[in-house]
């Protein structure tokens, strides 16, 4: 009955998108429309983003379609991403922000550019590739010269630039980095032009002061975001955000009084909110807060909704982190840059030339720059694998990982550490069916305990991890059996649980900094040396 249900829902949906389409199309064909009007449907369906991510979607497939600009069709692209990023749907989102990024690939002072890099950055951070999540901001920050403060839209992307900034901050644990980059006075200044992204600044501050521990400024950003959201008459599913932050700092310290108020309205946005990443975190927080009260039944079942989207989330990340490593952004845009190719021979004579010289020594400092990278992964690698001769060697060292209250209890902990340990020294990390949830099952644990495990101990996300296993398994076997020198990069990419030959070659570069052909080429250096 449920199937059948959820397949209805799904095709009522479709043909709602459908009639919509149609009835917008109509509408062009027998009236054509002003510049004016479509900026009107695109502010309709921007103000729909969080209460209805759907028919945003809907809208902005219509405009996408119907531009007469490259910046308009940009500009289209970008909202369809956003709402698809917040339905979970993480390779649609990441298509539009690639098409997206090639329709304005001649025009470098576009706004809509900038806000294309903002968002692919944003998204690629959520899916730990986080080298190229910094690349994107990096873009950003370039086109930022102080210069903007008469221009609204660029000073609204500044603000959203501090945000994604900040958090990427807290990705890499730098919390006081994080906070500071926040212009604080520029937020008071711009709150009531820029209530949404000033509201998103506060409610980021307040994540940043509370993995610093700072439960009270965590507190003081969190009531800001909220008071904003309120005086400037924000939708109730944007502040949801702020909701949740006040709730979890009140909680942290133990005012109960506050944090029960927020209760009753956690509940509520638990099933409105649209946001997937957004409406796991309430959960979240509500299974902890009625695990505190005692309360197992309704822990059990918020804890449940919790792990459903925890695993619906990781799953999407997963495919998309795999699309990502297979997918050069450069691949699709050399399609139509074939057209745009002209025949000045001449120039290209001479930009060969240089294009050589520039070569030789690019060649020679790359060499140099890429063995230094090899001894000091190979080093660190040795580092590690003494680390982890040592047992684990008690509670103590557990108990100092964190002063963050944790919910794992401490032998829990202690047992799911001894038994990754035990599942480093082995193989079964090179299964390419392994993913969090089958690795969970065989740890006998669940898949909230497991991501923490990592997320605290490993100082990285579960994909990280284990790409990284497979990296430093295959690096053992090319150091001492000579064998697999001679193998293919194909075999070594099977041989470590790699979907394909692209995916691998991409993944040891991010975690070594050098191709597995060079990495190859030094060990056999190397050999040659010694022998």
């Amino acid at each position: 009955m449920r199937l059948r249900n959820a397949f209805l829902k799904k095709k009522i949906l479709h043909a709602n998108k459908f009639i919509v389409l149609l009835m917008l199309t109509c509408g062009i064909c027998m009236f054509p429309q002003k510049k004016s009007e479509k900026e009107d449907i695109y502010k309709n369906a921007l103000g729909d983003l969080y209460t209805h991510p759907e028919k945003t979607i809907t809208i902005s497939e219509y405009l996408s379609i119907n531009a007469d600009a490259d910046e308009e069709r940009s500009k289209a692209l970008n909202l369809k991403a956003e709402a698809q990023i917040l339905q979970g749907n993480y390779i649609v989102a990441l298509n539009a922000l690639l098409e997206s990024l090639h329709s304005n690939s001649f025009n470098d002072d576009s706004t809509e550019l900038l806000r294309t890099n903002l968002i692919l950055g944003d998204l690629y951070r959520k899916l730990g590739v986080i080298p190229k999540a910094e690349e994107r901001l990096d873009l950003v920050e370039k086109k930022f010269d102080g210069n903007f403060t008469d221009v609204p839209e660029k000073i609204s992307l500044y603000i959203d630039f501090l945000t994604a900034r900040s958090i990427l901050l807290c990705e890499q644990k730098k919390y006081l980095k994080a906070t500071e980059v926040i212009d604080d006075a520029l937020l008071k200044k711009f709150s009531s032009r820029f209530p949404y992204q000033v509201s998103r600044s506060y409610s980021q501050l307040a994540k940043a002061y509370g993995m610093d521990q700072k439960w009270d400024r965590s507190l003081q950003y969190a009531e800001k975001a909220l008071q904003l959201s309120i005086k400037s008459g924000l939708e109730e599913n944007f502040m949801a955000y702020a909701e949740l932050d006040v709730a979890k700092a009140n909680f942290i310290q133990k005012n109960k009084q506050q944090y029960l108020s927020e209760i009753p309205k956690l509940i509520i946005l638990a099933e409105k909110v649209n946001d997937i990443v957004l409406k796991k975190n309430i959960h979240q927080f509500l299974a902890d807060f009625y695990l505190s009260e005692g309360n197992n039944a309704k822990y059990q079942f918020h804890n449940l909704k919790y792990l459903e989207l925890n695993e619906s989330i990781n799953s999407a990340q997963q495919k998309a982190s795999d699309l990502i490593l297979a997918l050069s952004e450069s691949d699709f845009k050399a399609k139509d840059h074939r057209r745009y190719k002209t025949n000045h021979i001449l120039i290209w004579v001479i930009g060969f030339a240089f294009l050589v010289l520039g070569f030789v020594f690019w060649f020679r400092f790359r060499t140099r720059q890429n063995y230094n990278y090899y001894k000091e992964y190979i080093s660190k690698l040795k580092k590690t694998q003494k680390e982890e001769e040592i047992m684990i060697s008690g509670k103590e060292d557990v108990e100092e990982m964190s002063k963050t209250p944790q919910l794992i209890p401490e032998k829990t902990e202690q047992i799911l550490l001894e038994k990754l340990l035990a599942f480093e020294k082995g193989k079964d990390f090179t299964k390419k069916s392994l993913t969090l949830h089958s690795l969970a099952k065989e740890l006998d644990t669940n898949t909230r305990y497991l991501s923490e495990i990592v997320n605290k101990h490993k100082q990285k996300n579960f994909n990280s991890y284990i790409n990284e296993l497979r990296i430093n398994y295959i690096i053992n076997k090319l150091r001492n059996e000579p064998s697999f020198l001679n193998y293919k990069i194909s075999y070594l990419a099977e041989e470590s649980g790699f979907s394909s030959h692209t995916s691998f070659s991409t993944v040891f570069k991010t975690v070594t900094g050098i191709s597995p052909k060079e990495f190859i080429s030094f060990i056999k250096k190397e050999f040659s040396i010694a022998n």
